[in-house]
């Protein structure tokens, strides 16, 4: 496994990070192909309450590396050019469909495929020095990795539209008012916010959250009936669970509830 995307598994939490410093943690084909495979390996892993993605040193990412791509020099026909980049195009949607919280850490630039990315997060969480971009413009492309989903979804169509057509730098302030980000902190404190964060996780009912956030997805794209059909299963999926059980008695006795995940 490469050293420019470093994974690890710290008591049920899984940190991904980009690890390119040197150039703005880039993100190759290669990193690329750990991440989906990772990513798929998180849907037969129970013990994952979070999954916070992140770049070494002053940036996320600038995104997929462009020196990488034109170095490849990848000749072959248009049909498999598209569907070997949808594949690996599937690492959003895991992001936003897996039921385990992702959370972004973005400190400076997250441009373009990273920009993405950092969309299909449960959560982004920035430090001041924080710049977004789609930056797709910028380099004759149309964007990819599902940006131009998500930043519809959260800010608007019109809003989207100028973005990807200009590729303007967003500072965190600016992020912050159009609702693209949760919170904004200085750089000297986002590693003890983070760790904050972290154990806030930990604490939480897994098996809650994932139905939580099955629900909450659902009501992006689905229907209020079918909303509110999986919402009553889910519920009564949890009320048979030892954590809702045992949760319940340590309301009743308001004692601080533990949750185990079963």
């Amino acid at each position: 496994m490469t050293n420019e995307l470093l994974i690890k598994n710290d008591d049920g939490i899984l940190d991904i990070v980009f690890n390119r410093p040197n150039s703005r943690n880039a993100i190759t084909r290669e990193m690329f192909d750990i991440f989906l495979n990772k990513l798929q390996d998180c849907k037969k892993e129970s013990n994952i309450r979070a999954i916070f993605l992140s770049g070494t040193g002053d940036a996320f990412s600038a995104g997929g590396d462009v020196k990488d791509m034109a170095a490849k020099n990848d000749n072959s026909p248009l049909n498999e050019k598209t569907n070997s980049l949808r594949r690996i195009m599937e690492i959003t949607k895991l992001l936003y469909d897996l039921p385990i919280p992702t959370v972004a850490i973005v400190k400076g630039p997250a441009a373009g495929a990273a920009f993405a990315l950092a969309l299909a997060c449960d959560m982004r969480i920035a430090t001041k020095e924080a710049v977004f971009t789609t930056a797709f413009s910028k380099i004759g492309f149309s964007g990819d990795f599902g940006g131009s989903y998500f930043l519809t979804k959260l800010v608007g169509t019109a809003k989207a539209k100028e973005l990807y057509y200009f590729s303007e730098k967003i500072d965190a302030e600016k992020a912050n008012n159009l609702g693209i980000i949760n919170e904004i902190h200085e750089a000297a404190d986002i590693d003890e916010v983070v760790k904050k964060l972290k154990n806030k996780f930990k604490e939480l009912p897994p098996i809650a959250i994932k139905y939580m956030k099955k629900n909450l997805n659902l009501a992006v794209s689905g229907d209020l009936d079918l909303l509110l059909d999986q919402e009553a299963l889910h519920m009564m999926i949890c009320s048979e669970t030892e954590d809702h059980k045992n949760a319940a008695k340590a309301f009743v006795k308001k004692e601080k509830p533990v949750f185990f995940g079963k």
